[in-house]
């Protein structure tokens, strides 16, 4: 069973026949470092957003994460390996009456046990609507049961302890190798951790241009998205802009990790660098195209041209070979001015390119 919930949602909910702001809970998530043995209080905001009175009942199951969006998947208590934080959980037995648009506070216990190892525990409880009353002495608190609409809070508990923390960034990419102008630049971060706790990845993604200089810094996970043990979370992020020319270095680089007095191996970091091409390629190929006819018109002309210029100095000279002749139209005066031509050849060229660039592209 998955939960469509990002951790970053004010609430995470499962759809059924209802409207999904039907029934809202907050805080969407718990965390709390936790020693073995203690007892922690806590209390779940719920409403009742629908415009009829509801009966809604309390579930509870441990959870994993179901997919690298962040979505968890509810999985039953004691089913895997330190899947054991929802049998920790102490809530009320019976239903709980709301009238329209009502909010109550429910409050519950977490009691770790006095063994709970090191490590990361993982739980839900989320309440919803259903015919039978809830057994919470059963094997599975409820969470088989079947429910026509439910939303609740996961509670992410770490038991002090030497632990380990290790992360690395299995992917960084743009979407694309080249964009063309205006942009938009999808960058995509898969993380993996490899440790028995969750991590909480903060950092920054910075952009260079071909000479050194910092276009963007964008803070990365800046919405606080945790990554669950033996799991990979991706992340995405962009960059728009309208104009950019040439080729783009972008780096992440991202720290984990609490002190080696809660257990951890202190603040690590890791980065991972990746590239890409930003080319206008409507003016790029405006200014080509232009190039190219400029440059065959003068060349017709200089051409046209220097045929005069030896056709007068052959007709001055009278019956000549032809080499002489050419030789003769060097220094005619009327040679060319290959400054001026130029100068006209580069202004013509910019005038056709924005030309074409209006007529063919814009």
């Amino acid at each position: 069973m998955i939960l469509a919930f990002g951790f970053s949602a004010p609430f995470f909910t499962v759809k059924g026949a209802e409207s999904s702001d039907s029934v809202k809970i907050s805080p969407v998530t718990i965390e709390e470092l936790v020693k073995p043995g203690q007892v922690l209080s806590f209390a779940v905001k719920v409403t009742n957003s629908a415009n009829i009175p509801k009966t809604l009942y309390p579930m509870l199951r441990d959870f994993k994460a179901g997919d690298e969006t962040g979505n968890p998947q509810l999985i039953k208590p004691g089913s895997e390996e330190g899947s054991y934080l929802a049998s920790w959980i102490d809530v009320i037995n019976d239903g709980v009456d709301f009238a329209p648009g009502e909010e109550k506070t429910i409050p519950f216990f977490v009691r770790v046990p006095n063994d709970a190892g090191p490590g990361g525990y993982y739980g839900a409880l989320y309440f919803g609507t259903q015919a039978n009353k809830l057994k919470m002495q059963s094997e599975d608190k409820g969470a088989g049961m079947s429910v026509a609409y439910q939303a609740g809070t996961l509670l992410l508990l770490r038991v002090e302890g030497t632990v380990l923390e290790s992360a690395m960034i299995r992917d960084f990419y743009a979407d694309k190798s080249v964009y063309n102008t205006p942009f938009k630049v999808d960058f995509t971060i898969r993380v993996e951790n490899s440790g028995n706790v969750h991590i909480k990845p903060l950092g920054q993604i910075e952009v260079k241009n071909m000479f050194g200089k910092t276009v963007l810094k964008k803070g990365f996970n800046e919405g606080g998205g945790n990554v669950l043990p033996k799991s990979i979370r991706k992340f995405g992020h962009s960059w728009e802009g309208k104009m950019a020319f040439g080729k783009y270095d972008a780096s992440l680089c991202f720290s984990y990790g609490v002190s080696e007095k809660q257990g951890g191996q202190g603040q690590q970091s890791v980065c991972q660098d990746t590239s890409f091409w930003i080319v206008p390629w409507k003016i790029v190929a405006s200014v080509a195209i232009s190039l190219i006819l400029v440059f065959l018109l003068f060349s017709w002309l200089l051409k046209s041209v220097k045929n005069k210029a030896v056709k007068r100095a052959m007709e001055r000279a009278g019956i000549m070979h032809q080499h002489v002749a050419s030789r003769a139209g060097v220094n005619d005066e009327s040679d060319v001015n290959y400054g001026v031509t130029i100068l006209v050849f580069v202004i013509g060229a910019a005038i056709l390119s924005v030309i074409i660039y209006f007529v063919i592209f814009a």
